[in-house]
């Protein structure tokens, strides 16, 4: 998955979006799955394993997209890997079999790898699933894992962990995690133990202004540098009890602290946790820092903080162009040149999902991409692509 490669074929357009039959050899997406909804049909499915579901208590789910895993005895499928939108995923339920060659926890390299199985589409735990297992082909070894790249998380959850530096509320302080984890500066922040506090567990970060009800943003951030760069950053975050204001930016710095590059901005939190993701992609020692982005009174709760490092692309091995268009990649990022003003263009998932689209007339245009492979529609041109 680290790797970057580019190929393009030319096809007729009449051939592109397929849809699967749910067969062996046209297994359902899980989107095509999803369309079913749980009419308990036994077939076969194809997709990534992009985590695990853990529980749910008190109409709330928990669940694993990234490391590290708790190894459960279900896992999360979608249709692209490093998916994190639990609504675009299924939940599998492996059986204590299968739960004991494969689980996450002990056996790693299958996360962000393409399952086949087949089995009954059926709810659990109100999640779409697949349950009664009869069929479970998993990825031949041997695999990369590609957990070691995600080496920063961060609970709130040490005991003791939070020193503070002034008996102000929101006066700030240091949290210290397990391990000799990166320990987070709180500036206009406070540990959030309350019952009205958003967390996962006992405890996440409540992030308000320097004065409580005045003053600069609230925010966190790491008081190390990380090495081996910064790939993708995952959080949860969610409003403060009633609160409904708060805005959330999130900043990078490659000199100590002393400056703060913005890499997101108005990210908008809800009343329950939802997880974010940013896509950074920079080589090198970095920090990161996450604060509100607006000077409001209502706070924000901030949980379960991962970050991976750099994902080092290899070079565009080749790079088709034709009289309309070119293309090419690097760092995440697809980049389209025109021959001439075009009236936009449209990238599709493999599954015939719309991934991307632009009406305007545009002659160049540059798009960040998870891994797969996508259909580029320009007018009457097609081309495939695999990143």
């Amino acid at each position: 998955m680290r790797g970057l490669f580019i190929a393009f074929v030319a096809f007729l357009y009449s051939g592109l979006l397929y849809a699967g039959d749910g067969s062996v050899s046209s297994p359902f997406t899980v989107e095509e799955a999803l369309s079913k909804k749980n009419n308990n049909m036994l077939c076969y499915v194809s997709g990534y394993i992009v985590g695990e579901y853990v529980n749910y208590s008190n109409n709330k789910h928990f669940y694993n997209m990234a490391p590290p895993f708790e190894g459960t005895s279900t896992y999360l499928i979608a249709d692209m890997p490093f998916e994190y939108r639990l609504e675009k995923c299924m939940t599998v339920q492996l059986g204590a079999a299968n739960t004991d060659i494969c689980n996450l926890d002990e056996y790693p390299v299958y996360w962000n790898k393409k399952l086949l199985l087949q089995g009954n589409l059926s709810l659990f735990q109100t999640l779409p699933g697949i349950k009664n297992l009869k069929n479970f082909v998993l990825p031949e070894q041997p695999l990369e894992d590609e957990t070691v790249y995600w080496n920063i998380f961060e609970d709130f959850e040490t005991k003791n962990g939070y020193k503070p530096v002034s008996g102000d509320m929101y006066g700030g302080g240091v949290f210290y995690g397990e391990d000799n984890a990166i320990p987070w500066v709180f500036e206009g922040a406070t540990l959030g133990e309350t019952g009205k506090d958003a967390k996962w567990d006992g405890a996440s970060a409540h992030l308000r202004l320097t004065e409580s009800t005045s003053g600069n943003p609230g925010a966190i951030y790491m008081k190390e540098d990380k090495s081996n760069g910064i790939g993708y950053i995952r959080f949860w975050a969610a409003f403060y009890d009633t609160d409904k204001k708060g805005r959330i930016a999130v900043y990078i710095s490659g000199d100590q602290g002393e400056s703060w590059e913005s890499v997101a901005s108005g990210l908008t939190p809800e009343k329950t946790l939802k997880e974010f993701q940013v896509l950074v992609n920079r080589p090198g020692n970095y920090r990161v820092k996450i604060a509100k982005s607006e000077n409001s009174s209502d706070g924000v709760n901030i949980d379960n903080i991962r970050i991976s490092d750099y994902l080092q692309p290899s070079a565009v091995i080749r790079s088709e162009k034709d009289d309309t268009f070119s293309v090419s990649a690097n760092n995440g990022i697809l980049s389209l040149s025109f021959t001439d003003e075009v009236d936009g263009v449209d990238i599709y998932t493999i599954n015939g999902s719309l991934a991307f689209s632009i009406k305007d007339r545009i002659e160049h245009i540059s798009i960040p991409l998870l891994p797969g492979v996508y259909i580029i529609r320009c007018g009457s041109y097609i081309r495939k692509i695999v990143l």
